[in-house]
């Protein structure tokens, strides 16, 4: 056997040995990518309180951010007490009665989504949140 006979069956054994690897490093990849929660579902807790405007009524908030990609999920985790303050704002002081109906909801939902939208493009540059959904909505 030839030198280049020699180093030509060390490359072919060399990978033909590596072969499997990479069948295991694509299945790893695809595994964590299938583990991902992303897009998915993050809930904003504990549920947001706030008090409305007759004294001694209040609202209890629960809800669930819409969230694309891991990265978003983690801009959101850092910024959540703004996020929440921002909530407390617009939220706060409502009459309650007018937040009852199902269009004042629809419409209280699309006025927290763009606020917070707002929010996350003037702190990360990206709006992070695709959807807001109420899972609990209490007015007392």
């Amino acid at each position: 056997m030839t030198s280049v006979q020699r180093k030509t069956a060390y490359l072919l054994a060399l990978l033909l040995g590596l072969a499997p690897l990479t069948s295991l490093t694509a299945q790893a990849s695809e595994e964590e990518a299938a583990a991902s929660p992303y897009p998915g579902y993050m809930a904003l807790e504990p549920p947001l309180i706030v008090n409305l405007a007759k004294p001694r009524s209040y609202l209890k908030l629960s809800l669930q951010f819409f969230i694309e990609t891991q990265t978003d999920a983690d801009l959101i985790t850092l910024h959540m007490p703004r996020l929440r303050d921002r909530m407390i704002s617009l939220l706060g002081g409502r009459d309650g009665e007018q937040i009852m109906t199902t269009e004042a909801r629809e419409q209280l939902r699309i006025e927290l989504l763009d606020s917070l939208r707002k929010t996350m493009m003037e702190q990360t540059g990206r709006p992070a949140i695709s959807a807001v959904y109420f899972t609990d909505f209490i007015a007392q």
